[in-house]
C-alpha cells in the first residue's frame, strides 16, 4: 500500500496534536507551565496506562475471530475491564500496594510492546474523512484544561463535583490509606460497583497519594470518554458515517461536561457502546461472549446500564433475527455479562447480604441500614421528586431534562428519531429498540435526572449514521457542525469563569493543595488532632489522614430515635473529640431535601 494512502492517518493526528497543544496553552494563560507539566506527566502516564490496558485486552481479544477498525478500542476497553477486576481482587486481599500497582499494568505493557509490531493494520476506506476529526482538537483541549481543575470544583450544576469529593475519589482515597478494600459503614457509596473508580485507586498508587493522583484519575475518565467516541467511529466503519457519528458523540455537551470530571459515566459509555457494537455485528459465539463481557463490565461501572444492555440487547437480537440459534447466543451473552459483573455482586453479598446493596433493599435485604435509612434511599435514588412521580410529571421531566436541555444538544435525539423513520436497515431496528429501552427505563425506573439518560447519546449518533442519501448526508453533516459549535461554545463559556479565577485570583490549574475549598482549615488544627464533620461529606477536600478525619454521608445517618438531635445522630459512631465542624447551612439544606432528617435548631447541641 502506498504511503499516500496512509498519509491522512499520519498528517491528521499530527495536525490535531499541534492544534490541541496550542489551544491548551492559550487557555491555560499564566498557568501554561503547570498545564505543560500535567500534559507531559499526567497525560503521559494516562497514555502508558492506555497502552497497558490494550495489552491486557489482547488476552481476551485474541480469542475472538474478528479484526478491522474495532481492534484497538476493543482491546483497550477489555483491558480496562480486566484491570478493574484485578485491582478489586488484589484490593480485597490486601495485596494492592505500590509494587503490585506497577506490576499489573506492566504485564499489559509488555504484551502490547511484543504484539504491536505484529499487528497488520488496515485503514478504512475514504481515509480523507479523518481530517474532519481534527476539528475536535479544540474541544479536546477544553476538556483537558477543565480536567486540570481540582476535583469537586466544576461545574456548579449537574454534573457537579459533590459526588466526586464524597465518593468517586473519596472512597478510593480511604482504600488507598487503609491498603485494603473493605466496606465503609459511614459511606454507603463504597458498596457500589466501582469498575471505573478502581482505576482512580490505581492512579493514587502509581503517583503516591490521593491528591498526587487526582488529575491522572480525571484524565483517565476523559480518556474513557474519548475512546467511546473512537468506538462510535469504528462501529460505523469510519468514513462519512463514522466521522458524523463521532462528532455528534463528542460534541453533544454532556460528553465533554462528564469527561472532565472524575465520574463513572465514561466507563459505562465506553463499555456499553462496545457491547452494543459487538452484539450488533457478532457472527459467532465468541463475539457474543465478548459483547456479554463488555456489558457486564459496563454494569460494574454503573448499575443503570443493566436494563438497556442486559435486557435491551437480547430483546433487539430476538426481534431482528429470531431463531433458536439467537436464543443460544443470547444465553451466551447473558452468562458472560453475569460472570464479569459477579465479583462485585459476590463482594456485596458477603458484605451486606444483598448483592446490589444499597439498591433493592426492600426486596433483597437492607444490610446495616435502619428502616428510616432504607426509605430515605428509596425516595432519593429510586423515585423522582413529588412533582414528577405521576405519568404527566415524568413526561414533564423528559421535556425539561432531555428534550429542551442544552446538554443533549437539542437536535441529536430528533435526528435519531427521524433516522428510525427513514432507514430500513436491520441495524436501525436493533438500535431503535435499544433507544426505546433506554427511554422506558429512564421514565419508569429512575429519578428522572438527565445524566441517567446519557447512554442514549452513542445510540442516537450511530442511528444517524445509518441513513443513506445525499440530502440526509448534507443535513446530518451540517447538524454535526452545529453540534460541534454548540458543544465547544457551551464548554468554553462554562470554563471561562474558572479560567478567570485562575488568572486573576488564585492559581487553580494543577493545584494539589485543596486547603481553602472548605470553611475548616485543617492546617490550623493541632498536630494529631481529630475532627468530626457534621453535615459535610466532601471529605476529599480535607487533606489529613483518615485516622484523624470522621464523616458520614446523609444516607448513613440513622435518625430512627426522635429523642436525639440531628447532631447526635450525625456523631453516632464517631470518636469523641473537641473539634466538631458543623455545617449548619448544609444541614438545613439536607433537611429540606431528604426523608426524616430533622433540621438543625438553635438548641441542637451534641450530648457527648
Amino acid at each position: 500500500m502506498s504511503l499516500r494512502k496512509y498519509s491522512p492517518f499520519l498528517a491528521a493526528p499530527a495536525a490535531a496534536a499541534a492544534l490541541f497543544l496550542m489551544v491548551t496553552l492559550i487557555l491555560a494563560g499564566p498557568s501554561w507551565l503547570q498545564a505543560l507539566y500535567r500534559f507531559s506527566n499526567d497525560l503521559g502516564m494516562a497514555a502508558v496506562w492506555l497502552i497497558a490496558c490494550a495489552g491486557l485486552g489482547w488476552i481476551v481479544y485474541r480469542f475472538v475471530d474478528a479484526g478491522g477498525e474495532l481492534a484497538f478500542v476493543t482491546c483497550a476497553a477489555a483491558g480496562m475491564g480486566i484491570l478493574s477486576l484485578l485491582i478489586l481482587i488484589f484490593g480485597l486481599l490486601g495485596w494492592l500496594n505500590e509494587f503490585t500497582a506497577y506490576a499489573l499494568p506492566s504485564v499489559g505493557l509488555a504484551i502490547a510492546l511484543v504484539r504491536a509490531p505484529k499487528i497488520k493494520w488496515k485503514p478504512p476506506e475514504n481515509p480523507g474523512s479523518i481530517w474532519a476529526l481534527v476539528s475536535l482538537a479544540p474541544l479536546a483541549a477544553l476538556v483537558f484544561v477543565a480536567a486540570l481543575f481540582p476535583p469537586g470544583l466544576l461545574w456548579g450544576d449537574e454534573p457537579n463535583g459533590y459526588d466526586v469529593a464524597e465518593y468517586h475519589l473519596q472512597v478510593p482515597r480511604e482504600w488507598f490509606e487503609a491498603a485494603k478494600i473493605s466496606p465503609l459503614h459511614h459511606n454507603v457509596f463504597s458498596y457500589f460497583p466501582f469498575n471505573v473508580e478502581m482505576h482512580y485507586l490505581l492512579a493514587m498508587h502509581l503517583l503516591g497519594g490521593p491528591w498526587a493522583g487526582m488529575y491522572l484519575a480525571q484524565l483517565m475518565h476523559a480518556t474513557m470518554c474519548g475512546l467511546m467516541v473512537a468506538a462510535v467511529w469504528s462501529i460505523c466503519g469510519g468514513g462519512w458515517r463514522g466521522t458524523v457519528a463521532a462528532v455528534f458523540t463528542a460534541a453533544v455537551p454532556w460528553t465533554p461536561l462528564l469527561a472532565a470530571v472524575a465520574y463513572n459515566e465514561g466507563g459505562m459509555l465506553l463499555w456499553g457502546t462496545l457491547a452494543i457494537g459487538w452484539a450488533m455485528r457478532a457472527k459467532n459465539s465468541r463475539q457474543f461472549a465478548l459483547a456479554g463481557f463488555l456489558a457486564g463490565v459496563a454494569a460494574g461501572a454503573k448499575l443503570t446500564a443493566v436494563p438497556v444492555l442486559w435486557f435491551g440487547i437480547p430483546a433487539a437480537m430476538l426481534i431482528t433475527r429470531p431463531s433458536t440459534r439467537t436464543l443460544r447466543q443470547i444465553g451466551c451473552f447473558i452468562v458472560c455479562a453475569a460472570l464479569s459483573l459477579s465479583p462485585w455482586l459476590i463482594r456485596n453479598q458477603i458484605w451486606s447480604g444483598n448483592p446490589v446493596f444499597p439498591e433493592a433493599m426492600k426486596l433483597l435485604g437492607q444490610g446495616h441500614f435502619s428502616d428510616v435509612q432504607v426509605q430515605r434511599w428509596h425516595l432519593a435514588h429510586e423515585l423522582p421528586d413529588a412533582a414528577h412521580r405521576s405519568a404527566s410529571g415524568r413526561l414533564a421531566a423528559l421535556a425539561e431534562q432531555v428534550v429542551t436541555d442544552a446538554r443533549y444538544g437539542y437536535i441529536l435525539l430528533p435526528l435519531a428519531l427521524t433516522a428510525i423513520l427513514l432507514s430500513r436497515q436491520r441495524q436501525t431496528v436493533f438500535l431503535a429498540i435499544l433507544l426505546g429501552a433506554q427511554l422506558l427505563f429512564w421514565l419508569c425506573f429512575t429519578h428522572v435526572q438527565g445524566r441517567f439518560m446519557v447512554l442514549a447519546i452513542p445510540i442516537a449518533a450511530i442511528l444517524i449514521a445509518q441513513v443513506d442519501g445525499r440530502a440526509w448526508k448534507t443535513t446530518a453533516s451540517l447538524a454535526a457542525v452545529m453540534m460541534l459549535g454548540l458543544g465547544t461554545t457551551l464548554i468554553a463559556l462554562r470554563l471561562s469563569r474558572y479560567l478567570d479565577v485562575d488568572r486573576n485570583q488564585v492559581t487553580l490549574i494543577g493545584r494539589e493543595n485543596l486547603n481553602g475549598m472548605r470553611m475548616l482549615d485543617v492546617t490550623q488544627l493541632p498536630k494529631d488532632a481529630q475532627v468530626d464533620l457534621v453535615g459535610d461529606a466532601c471529605a476529599f477536600f480535607y487533606q489529613i489522614p483518615m485516622s484523624r478525619l470522621h464523616y458520614k454521608t446523609v444516607f448513613d445517618v440513622d435518625t430512627s430515635d426522635p429523642s436525639k438531635t440531628i447532631i447526635d445522630d450525625w456523631l453516632a459512631g464517631m470518636p469523641p473529640t473537641k473539634y466538631v465542624d458543623i455545617d449548619a447551612a448544609e444541614l438545613n439544606r439536607l433537611a429540606k431535601t431528604y426523608y426524616n432528617l430533622p433540621p438543625l435548631s438553635s438548641s441542637s447541641e451534641p450530648s457527648n
